[in-house]
C-alpha cells in the first residue's frame, strides 16, 4: 500500500490541491455552523475572516505537501546567493510590461473602467485592510504557486503543455471566477494570463518553486502598496 501511495503521490497531491482550490471555500461553513453565522447576511469583515479561515487550512495543507521542495528551494537560493531571482526578475518584468500595456489599452476601450476582480479587491482593502493585505501578499500567492506551478509541473512533464496549461488556467480563473458583465471583461484574460505565464516560465527555468513563490509575493505586495498609495493597481 505504501509503495502504491509513493508511486502515485504526485497525482494524489495534484488532485487534492485542485479540489482544495476550487472547493476549499466550503470550509467556511465549519466556523459559520459552530458560531451560527448567517452566511446570507454577513459583513465584509466577517466574510473576510471566514475566507482567511478556509484559505489558512488550504495554505497549511499545501505547504505540508510540498515542504521539502520549499525548504530545498530556500537552501538553493541561499547557496547560489539568490542568483535564480535575477533570472526570475527578468521574466517578471516582461510579464508586468505586457500587463501594463494591455491594461492601458483595455481601459481606453472601457472608458477608464477596471476589472471586476480589481474592483472587488479595492472594496476589501477599504472595508477590511489588514486581513485583505495578509491574504493578498502572502496566503494567496503561496496557495496559487503550489497549486498552479508546483502541482501542475509534477503532472505535466512536457515543457509547453505545462507552460500554457499552468499560465492560462491561472490567468483565466482571475477573470471567470469574478462576475463578467460584458465582453470587455474577457479582455482582462490578456494581462492576467501574461503574469501567469511569467510565473510558470520562471519556475520552469529555475526549477525552484521558491523562486516563483517569492516573485509572486513581491508582485502582489507591490500591487497592494500601489493601490493604497496611488488608488489603483500599477498593472
Amino acid at each position: 500500500m505504501k509503495n502504491i501511495i509513493k508511486k502515485y503521490s504526485k497525482y494524489i497531491k495534484f488532485t487534492i490541491a485542485i479540489l482544495l482550490f476550487f472547493f476549499g471555500s466550503y470550509l467556511q461553513y465549519i466556523p459559520a455552523t459552530i458560531f451560527k453565522i448567517d452566511m446570507n447576511s454577513i459583513s465584509i469583515t466577517t466574510k473576510n475572516y471566514l475566507s482567511i479561515f478556509s484559505n489558512s487550512i488550504i495554505f497549511i495543507t499545501l505547504v505540508l505537501f510540498y515542504i521539502k521542495d520549499i525548504i530545498s528551494g530556500i537552501k538553493d537560493l541561499i547557496n547560489t546567493k539568490f542568483k535564480p531571482l535575477d533570472k526570475a526578475f527578468n521574466y517578471w518584468f516582461i510579464g508586468v510590461a505586457v500587463m501594463i500595456l494591455s491594461n492601458f489599452l483595455i481601459r481606453l476601450i472601457n472608458n477608464g473602467g477596471t476589472s471586476v476582480n480589481e474592483e472587488s479587491i479595492r472594496v476589501l482593502l477599504d472595508k477590511s485592510p489588514i486581513l485583505t493585505i495578509l491574504s493578498l501578499t502572502f496566503i494567496s500567492p503561496v496557495i496559487e504557486e503550489l497549486v498552479f506551478r508546483k502541482s501542475f509541473r509534477d503532472i505535466f512533464k512536457n515543457k509547453w503543455i505545462y507552460f500554457f496549461t499552468s499560465g492560462i488556467i491561472f490567468g483565466a480563473l482571475h477573470v471567470i471566477m469574478s462576475p463578467v458583465n460584458s465582453f470587455v471583461d474577457y479582455l482582462y484574460l490578456i494581462p492576467y494570463c501574461s503574469m501567469g505565464l511569467a510565473f510558470s516560465y520562471m519556475y520552469y527555468k529555475t526549477d525552484n518553486i521558491t523562486t516563483s513563490l517569492t516573485m509572486h509575493i513581491f508582485h502582489n505586495t507591490l500591487n497592494v502598496i500601489s493601490t493604497i498609495l496611488l488608488g489603483g493597481f500599477i498593472v
